[in-house]
């Protein structure tokens, strides 16, 4: 049996940067450090606020295992499901694992699994006969995923979907996987990572069978954001957070429906390229720095070096070698069929 969390250096309170400042209202429903509710108030334009509008999510994934896991695929995990108008999620499987002969991956496969039946009410969540019908809650998909996977290991998630009825992006995120969502090439909302401390984020473990202690769903911040046609959503695992800084993200997001799997490559491939630069001063390099780790003295010294006329001691740097999954929805609008639009105007 594993304990769940590792050991690194304590943080006084969770981060909380990745909230954009731009937010006219942030709702803290739940009153804990953890299992926040975010309800973001960002004005809509005009031209998306009539009824007559169905919104739909334009979906695609890249993912690139970390070079020494290829042999078995590596230890992200995704789903993409039309169910609602789109949902997605993604899960990053702990890798320690692996030290005790279990493969890390089969966890976060199972969670996506299982996480994604509950949403489409398919699976173990069908009904004798039948379907038991598609469900907007992303946060009992994380729950469903928990409750279902029943085997070694433990994994971060998070999960996205659109309320049809409300325009709405809904979703819930435990541990340092997440999202942002772009409006006119710039973030109108990020979740946060949650983190017991640095580099330890809440996971999901299979508890009392194989961890001594788990998070649960129950922690897991929940987010209801106010989508427009346009919208673009980017997700992923901590490969490309810890690797790929917001502007560069907003940069490379699609600008049609028919760019979404050109953008998550491209932002796939740049996180990779980013982990193997021992010289890129990373997003996990500069969390580190602001957390107070750094290379050693010794090291510092040796990596002495002179420019502009001054000595500058060695500092930590690099992108982190990761998994690397992106997940990337655009949000589309299609015309409400005339028998629905002539219900609505009754």
């Amino acid at each position: 049996m594993l304990k769940l969390f590792g050991k690194g250096k304590a943080s006084s309170k969770p981060n909380t940067d990745a909230l954009p400042a731009s937010l006219s209202v942030i709702e803290q429903v739940e009153g804990s450090a953890f299992s926040k509710r975010y309800v973001f108030d960002e004005p809509l334009p005009a031209e998306a606020s009539g009824k007559n509008i169905v919104l739909r999510l334009q979906c695609a994934a890249c993912y690139l295992p970390h070079p020494e896991k290829l042999h078995y695929g590596g230890e992200d995990a995704y789903f993409i499901s039309d169910v609602c108008g789109g949902a997605m999620g993604v899960a990053d499987g702990v890798g320690g694992w692996q030290e005790t002969g279990v493969n890390p991956a089969d966890y976060s496969r199972m969670f996506m699994k299982m996480a994604c039946e509950y949403l489409e009410g398919s699976g173990k969540f069908s009904s004798e006969g039948g379907t038991a019908g598609a469900v907007v809650d992303p946060r009992g998909a994380l729950s469903a995923g928990h409750q279902q996977t029943k085997v070694p290991g433990s994994a971060t998630a998070c999960v996205m979907q659109l309320d049809p009825e409300h325009k709405s992006l809904e979703a819930a995120n435990l541990g340092d996987s997440g999202f942002m969502v772009i409006r006119n090439k710039r973030s109108i909302a990020k979740s946060r990572p949650l983190q017991h401390y640095f580099d330890c984020p809440l996971q999901f473990g299979a508890f009392p069978e194989y961890v001594e202690a788990t998070d649960t769903a129950e922690m897991a911040d929940t987010y209801s954001i106010p989508l427009a046609p346009g919208d673009v959503i980017v997700a992923g695992s901590d490969g490309l957070w810890d690797n790929v800084f917001e502007s560069e993200i907003i940069e490379l997001a699609p600008r049609s429906a028919g760019d979404v799997q050109r953008a998550a490559t491209t932002l796939a491939n740049l996180a990779q390229q980013h982990a193997g630069d021992s010289e890129f001063q990373s997003p996990y390099v500069k969390e580190a720095l602001s957390q107070g780790l750094d290379i050693p003295w010794w090291e510092k010294l040796l990596g002495t070096s002179f420019k502009g006329g001054r000595c500058q001691l060695k500092q930590l740097s690099g992108g982190k070698m990761d998994d690397i999954t992106v997940l990337i929805a655009f949000v589309a609008e299609s015309d409400v069929p005339p028998a629905q639009r002539q219900q609505e105007q009754q």
